[in-house]
């Protein structure tokens, strides 16, 4: 066993070399740690973000017919109504959860306070899927709103703030909705959104579709949306709603422009894939700093195998083993790397410190929320397994080289 005070000495007997080789692993570490850090932080942020307007989910809008069939033209726009969507309950065992969703541009007043916002018509499954809670003291809409067509809204913080106070509480309170009185049960509680077909959730309006429908004598949707008791059935609902609406409507089966889906997982899947891409790529650049880095190492250790020639060589001729030298100098790679990643990773972590506290504001951060760097246990254990390979190979070149130093010839050297 070769002392590791001994290993640490011989390593710095080329003090200025050495020590800025360790500060170049330190920095390329600090590099990749950061980059990578900052990689797995945008992609929590902008996952957390895409999955706010809904996980999983199934966004289904009506089409026309893009085919004649059984003597009936093309072009023919296709509906969805309440009998449509109690049809694809009953006859989709697959779907886990389904509601209808009316949706309308309206006026809305509270005392002398006007704003013009959106407003939406739907079911009590509708919160859940689209991830909108109540905060709380407030509720969601429930199934005796719909059966009673109740009067009652959910609000968004942004309605709120125009209309009551940036901390008001409106429960329990009324509003007027293009001149109806409504009773205010719940307000959204607030989430990160990046993705959206009708408007920002945060200034969206939500009554019972019931009353939407009777209120504004529309019989049709805008839109259906659904999620998947099992996600892997996705594929399946879409060809069985088609497939239906085509039989209800007399459409060609096959005709896949009746319908129009936004598939939410698919959306996600994008986004983690690109986001997957970017870390990779960042770490890549830090990796390439750290390569850098290694091949200082090792031409540090060259020099030292060359002014320690002759030492070797006394050192083999009296019964040391090529094991030993090789062991030695590895040693000394590896003890440089893991001095160099120690002041990286201690300096990595104290920039994402330094970040985690940099406030960030505007509407974009509002939107998205703020990225912060993400030193996790996935991004300390790359790094600890870059640092380690590029350790081992810097010392064990030059090891090799002392390893097959001829004592007889080493010891004729000057």
């Amino acid at each position: 066993m070769i002392p590791l005070g001994h290993i640490l000495w011989e390593l710095f007997a080329e003090r200025t070399r050495v020590l800025l080789t360790i500060l170049a692993i330190a920095w390329g570490t600090a590099s990749i740690a950061v980059m990578l850090a900052l990689g797995e932080g945008l992609r929590l942020t902008f996952g957390r973000a895409m999955r706010g307007m809904g996980e999983g989910i199934l966004i289904v809008w009506p089409g026309q017919t893009s085919k004649p069939y059984r003597g009936l033209p093309e072009g023919r726009p296709l509906a969805l109504s309440a009998p449509d969507r109690d049809r694809f309950r009953v006859s989709i065992p697959e779907i886990g959860a389904l509601s209808g969703e009316y949706s309308n541009s309206c006026s809305m007043r509270r005392g002398s306070k006007w704003r013009n916002g959106h407003l939406m018509g739907v079911d009590p499954e509708y919160g859940p899927m689209r991830h909108i809670v109540a905060q709380p003291g407030g509720r969601f809409i429930d199934a005796e709103d719909i059966r009673l067509q109740r009067r009652v809204a959910v609000l968004g913080p942004r309605v709120v703030a125009e209309l009551y106070g940036k901390d008001a509480d409106p429960v329990g309170q009324q509003i007027e909705i293009d001149g109806w009185p409504f009773l205010v049960v719940g307000v959204m509680r607030p989430k990160f959104q990046i993705t959206s077909y009708e408007g920002q959730d945060l200034g969206g309006t939500w009554i019972p579709s019931t009353t939407f429908a009777s209120r504004y004598g529309r019989r049709h949707y805008s839109n259906l949306v659904l999620k998947p008791a099992h996600p892997g059935d996705m594929e399946r609902i879409k060809t069985r709603l088609r497939h239906l609406l085509a039989a209800q409507h007399a459409c060609d089966p096959e005709d896949k422009e009746i319908l129009h889906y936004w598939d939410t997982q698919e959306t996600n899947d994008l986004s983690g894939k690109i986001f997957s891409g970017l870390q990779t790529v960042l770490g890549v650049i830090g990796g390439l700093t750290l390569i850098v880095a290694g091949v200082g190492i090792a031409n540090v250790m060259y020099v030292s195998v060359s002014n320690a020639t002759r030492d070797i060589g006394v050192r083999m001729a009296v019964g040391a083993q090529s094991r030993q030298v090789l062991g030695q100098y590895v040693l000394e790679g590896l003890a440089a790397t893991a001095l160099g990643g120690a002041l990286g990773i201690g300096a990595s972590v104290l920039v994402i410190a330094i970040v985690a506290h940099v406030p960030m504001r505007g509407d974009f951060f509002e939107v998205v929320g703020k990225p912060v760097p993400v030193f996790s246990l996935h991004v300390a254990m790359i790094v600890v397994l870059v640092l380690g390979v590029i350790g081992f190979l810097a010392g064990f070149f030059p090891a090799r080289k002392a390893a097959r130093v001829d004592p007889a010839e080493a010891l004729r050297y000057e």
